[in-house]
């Protein structure tokens, strides 16, 4: 049997188990040929199914554990913000110098090249 098939027929067996309609027999009997192979495994799951019970956990557990969530949520974003806050100020720090320092580098290009032209306009004039 294709492992696919195999893997379908026990997906719908559980499927039915969980709706509390799943017999093993009606399978065996619609894959015939297939019978040695699906009987042990489809035994499995329903002794499986009849011994497992929904497990609720408790209200106090439950309020305990959304407290402690919270708990932690805030314990890891009072440590990471400040952090986070401290060395993204950093990084606008560094870019704001950087730039500034590009403006005047740019600023006193612009100025000597304006002198010179400045004083070009000048000695052309006079001559």
């Amino acid at each position: 049997m294709e492992e696919k098939v195999l893997v379908e027929i026990l997906a719908a067996h559980a499927d039915q188990l969980k709706k509390g309609q799943g017999k093993g027999s009606d399978y065996l009997a619609m894959f015939p040929d297939y019978r040695e192979e699906l009987k042990p495994l489809l035994e499995t799951a329903e002794k499986v199914k009849r011994v497992l019970e929904p497990v609720e956990p408790a209200s106090a557990f439950c309020q305990s554990l959304h407290g402690d969530l919270l708990a932690a949520a805030r314990r890891k974003l009072a440590e990471g913000v400040p952090q986070l806050a401290r060395s993204h100020g950093r990084q606008i720090l560094i870019r704001a110098a950087a730039l500034g320092s590009a403006v005047s580098v740019v600023g006193a290009l612009a100025y000597l090249i304006r002198s010179r032209a400045a004083a070009e306009t000048q000695s052309a004039s006079a001559a």
